[in-house]
């Protein structure tokens, strides 16, 4: 059938959207309706399902001790802690159910997962050494306060990283180590303050540099050294200059950070930050082929609005967002990957195929509507059938589901082809990453029928010490004592890795913290949105992350091409 572009209104925002011919081309191939609500907003629904960065203490539901969960005591959950939950002391299965086809069947779902025990952290349990307070997280050793990480040593205060080593602070970044402050960094050494940087070592305050060492503020340099402002230096004169900077102090490093922003306004910019990729439209795509409205993605081919895949090869996927390796044709999912195919409206589910709106099942494949099942086949709301009515009963689900959708507090409906509603999912807006990328506050989420939890009122206590403006006058008694975050008032600690950490590296204590810090790097990079607009060198018509009322010098790819390499 040859398919023709519509234009369809979103049922939540209300804004017009397009759906292209190809689109509708993988909806028929992987058989489900078009969508009803529009790129945005199913990315919104996607990430309020993802809970991973707010912890909480409360009561293991299995053993009666306090834990670290990412779910709030007041919460209507059963939490287990980690090793239960990953254990053969419970079954879920026991909490399978018959279908009440009176009622809608995400209305059962939602109930299902009330009842089935959760897992206090989602993280790879057996694999986590000396890492308890780690969350979205795999083969992690001696980590602190790090979230949606693999394979990480000596680490803390990291979000979304892969395959790094003795890192602070860092975000986005795949096989560094001794990295600090980055964003989007990758198989750099010693890199600090860095934004796009390859291959590199000893780099401060950089951005968009590949097989660089010894630069300072430089920009759209490639297999430089000893660099300052991109200005070329003699080793002795850098190390010279470097050191008058004396970046250790609060002061003085904040007055270098002002410099090299202002310094990165001169400098043009990409469209988009990708990087050996064809026709691919969307931000920080690499290695990647025809792969367009997509957000840090990496080895990916033929994909659209995915985003967060930070490890591939990943292949034929709308509406992905966050892992990746090995997974293809999935659809309206998220926190989903490691070899997995045909995979639709579900939510943290590792090595599984032929899955719809499952919850945290794992090895498993032919689910439909299940939680927490591991090793599983041909379940249905966790009751276990045989192979031939399970496939005659999700069909007659799915016809179900078209006569009797779910229908949210606001009165959208979600019939089948829809994500599960933000409604039902175990964390509230305001804990979900959902938060961080189209920030409301309670009377706009409300709005949009999203839960949300106020903070509990609580009188944060009056810092114990003085911050020491240089770092060469902190003592290891810091760590015993209470810091107060100039950003939102709260309480944080110090711990004596990153004492280290600084006084090795000449940096100074942060006065904020490490939540704060986070949300500070992630308002660096460019936002999840495509504009039209033109080449600040030749006029040509483009697409760009960057709206026209930024700031930056914005080029094509083949001015950008012509004038930085």
């Amino acid at each position: 059938m040859e398919y023709k572009q519509e234009i369809r209104n979103c049922q939540n925002c209300k804004k017009d959207f397009t759906i292209e011919p190809e689109d509708f081309n993988f909806y028929e191939k992987i058989k489900v309706p078009p969508p009803t609500f529009c790129p945005e907003c199913r990315l919104k629904r996607r990430l309020s399902w993802q809970g991973y960065q707010i912890l909480y203490k409360r009561k293991c539901d299995f053993t009666g001790e306090e834990i670290i969960t990412t779910h709030h005591k007041d919460s209507p959950y059963k939490i287990y802690r980690q090793d239960i939950w990953w254990s053969d002391k419970w079954n879920p299965l026991e909490y399978g159910r018959d279908i009440d086809w009176s009622r809608p069947f995400l209305e059962q779902f939602g109930e299902l997962i009330k009842d089935v025990p959760l897992p206090a952290l989602y993280s790879e349990h057996s694999s986590m050494i000396r890492s308890d307070y780690c969350n979205a997280a795999s083969q992690c050793k001696d980590c602190y306060l790090c979230f949606r990480i693999t394979d990480g040593e000596n680490c803390a205060y990291v979000n979304l990283v892969g395959d790094i080593k003795d890192c602070i602070d860092c975000s986005y970044t795949r096989h560094d180590q001794m990295g600090y402050g980055n964003i989007i960094t990758h198989s750099s050494y010693q890199t600090f303050f860095c934004e796009d940087v390859v291959g590199s070592m000893n780099m401060w305050f950089c951005r968009s540099c590949v097989g660089c060492s010894d630069c300072v503020g430089c920009v759209n340099i490639n297999k430089k050294k000893y660099c300052i402002f991109n200005k070329q230096y003699r080793k002795e004169e850098f190390q010279e200059i470097f050191k008058k900077y004396d970046l250790g102090s609060t002061k003085n490093l904040e007055e270098f950070r002002k410099s090299a922003m202002a310094f990165l306004l001169t400098q043009p910019r990409k469209q988009f930050n990708n990087r050996n990729s064809h026709n691919t439209t969307g931000e920080y795509v690499y290695n990647s082929k025809n792969v367009h409205d997509s957000y840090m993605v990496r080895k990916a081919k033929d994909c659209r609005y995915c985003q967060f895949l930070k490890t591939g090869p990943v292949a034929d996927c709308y509406d992905y967002t966050l892992f990746g390796e090995q997974a293809e044709l999935v659809y309206e999912s998220t926190w989903v990957g490691e070899n997995i195919n045909n995979v639709k409206f579900s939510v943290w589910n590792y090595s599984v195929s032929n899955l719809e709106f499952c919850f945290g099942c794992h090895s498993s494949n032919n689910m439909f509507g299940c939680v927490g099942i591991r090793k599983g086949e041909y379940c249905i709301l966790n009751k276990k059938y045989e192979k031939e009515e399970y496939i005659k009963t999700i069909e007659k689900i799915k016809k179900q589901m078209m006569e009797i959708p779910y229908v949210d507090k606001v009165g959208k409906k979600y019939f089948y082809g829809e994500m599960m509603p933000s409604e039902i999912s175990p964390w509230v807006y305001n804990e979900s990453a959902a938060m961080e990328w189209f920030p409301l506050n309670k009377e706009e989420a409300q709005k949009e029928g999203l839960n949300w939890r106020d903070i509990e009122p609580r009188d944060y206590l009056d810092a114990t010490i003085q911050i020491p403006e240089h770092i060469r006058d902190v003592k290891d008694e810091i760590t015993k004592e209470i810091l107060k975050c100039e950003t939102c008032g709260k309480n944080y600690r110090l711990i004596q890795m990153e004492i280290d950490f600084y006084r090795r590296f000449n940096l100074p204590v942060p006065h904020q913290c490490f939540l704060c810090r986070d949300r500070a790097r992630g308002r660096l990079l460019n936002p999840i949105e495509i504009h039209n607009r033109k080449c600040d060198k030749c006029g040509k018509d483009i697409k760009s992350s960057w709206s026209v009322d930024k700031p930056e010098i914005i080029y094509c790819e083949k001015c950008y091409q012509q004038e930085v390499y």
